[in-house]
């Protein structure tokens, strides 16, 4: 249940001690995973390279977490080049990366006669989660566009592909995963509600954290009425990923000051840049010459949001992003007690992988960009980050759940991984 925002801090752990049996409380246990379902947003999609492909989808941290436990998950396989245009590196100097060439056929899925039971739908927030539905009228949104593939087959489109099905009409992610009458069900959503707001530079954009409360109360009193086991994930500090430099990372690539840098770039020694200002950047600091401007052109697929972005994610900004991560894990974690649900605490796993990196396959693979543990769109993880994740989400359920699942084999995951260091250009990963 919802809390007024000030009652939530200093709570937390009075709730824990209050209902110290609560987490394994709900559902069985063990628990039942024959009947798994994941609801969730990009991530939970397995989404790498700013795409929706069947390629990279089955290396997602769901499905390695569902053949690591021998039970099936049923993803909605998009074709190459994908959904929109996975992305492909052509140059390593300077780092150019641009979508693959190409036009996804007329019905978007490899098998639309298939009820995913992977239901997360790319770019959602929580909000759209508990209300966007597949609709048949054109839209140039890409949530909804995303929506239509993930949620529209094979109902209410499936006639369309041949299918033969009972029409019947279009529902959320949310409610198909109550109606596949799950044993088991993974939620992890909240990443864009402060994600895309930080991506495209319009921090206002961000949920309110009261209605955040108010959606994840909602979004788990309508996953327990399943009487599923249920399992959710926390957010973690998106100013972690590739997507941002550091300027004191912008500075080791040239060897420089980072007072120095930051001088000739007008910027401050704690702000980030975001993709397509580095670039420019780099060439300010090689011609001694030049300003980096107020605005950049927006990097791939967010150009489907917005023409431009700001260059520069300032370092106030940045803190305010973090304390909104903070406020809505403080969220999470009341309302998954409050439900019985076990957390994967994703916040703190990012956070040693962005200190300490990743050994592998005899590598100590990064969360730079290029540094093997996330995909070319600096957002999404890669088949060895994707790995990573799913062992955090199998140690949970080992933990809570009272399950017994092998964990994924990162150095094998790493070693074919097509986005390992150094990568080679030209390769569709």
């Amino acid at each position: 249940m919802p809390l007024p925002r000030t009652a939530y801090f200093g709570v937390l752990s009075l709730v824990l001690a209050a209902f110290p049996g609560t987490l394994s409380a709900q559902g069985t246990w063990p628990a039942d995973l024959s009947r798994l379902v994941v609801a969730g947003d990009s991530i939970s999609a397995g989404v790498q390279n700013f795409s929706l492909e069947q390629d990279q989808q089955i290396h997602g941290y769901a499905s390695v977490l569902a053949q690591q436990a021998g039970v099936p998950l049923t993803l909605p396989l998009v074709p190459y080049p994908g959904a929109p245009n996975t992305l492909e590196l052509t140059s390593l100097n300077p780092i150019t990366i641009v979508p693959v060439p190409g036009t996804l056929p007329a019905i978007p899925r490899v098998n639309p006669c298939e009820q995913p039971t992977n239901v997360s739908v790319p770019g959602v927030t929580l909000g759209q989660a508990l209300t966007i539905k597949p609709s048949p009228t054109s839209s140039t949104n890409p949530v909804q566009q995303w929506a239509n593939i993930v949620l529209g087959f094979p109902n209410p489109f499936g006639v369309l592909a041949g299918c033969k099905i009972t029409p019947t009409a279009p529902a959320t992610e949310i409610e198909q995963a109550v109606a596949l009458n799950p044993t088991a069900v993974i939620t992890w959503l909240g990443n864009n509600d402060v994600l895309v707001p930080a991506m495209i530079g319009q921090l206002s954009l961000m949920t309110p954290w009261d209605d955040f409360a108010v959606q994840y109360a909602a979004l788990l009193k309508d996953l327990s009425q399943t009487h599923a086991s249920l399992l959710t994930a926390n957010i973690p500090d998106v100013t972690l990923v590739p997507f941002f430099t550091p300027v004191p990372a912008l500075a080791a690539q040239f060897n420089l000051p980072v007072s120095t840098v930051a001088s000739a770039l007008h910027v401050g020694q704690n702000d980030f840049l975001r993709p397509t200002a580095v670039p420019i950047a780099a060439a300010i600091l090689q011609t001694h010459s030049g300003s980096l401007p107020a605005l950049c052109p927006a990097p791939g697929a967010l150009q489907l949001l917005t023409p431009v972005v700001p260059c520069v994610l300032s370092a106030s900004d940045a803190a305010t992003i973090r304390e909104t991560v903070d406020e809505y894990n403080l969220a999470i974690a009341i309302e998954s007690a409050w439900y019985g649900a076990p957390t994967v605490d994703i916040h703190a796993l990012i956070e040693n992988l962005s200190q300490n990196g990743y050994k592998a396959d005899g590598r100590l693979l990064t969360t730079a960009m290029l540094g093997g543990l996330f995909s070319l769109d600096g957002v999404h993880p890669s088949n060895t980050g994707y790995g990573i994740i799913a062992n955090a989400f199998i140690d949970t359920m080992n933990t809570w759940w009272g399950t017994n699942i092998k964990r994924a084999n990162i150095n094998e995951i790493a070693a074919h991984d097509p986005l390992r260091p150094p990568i080679r250009l030209n390769k569709q990963p």
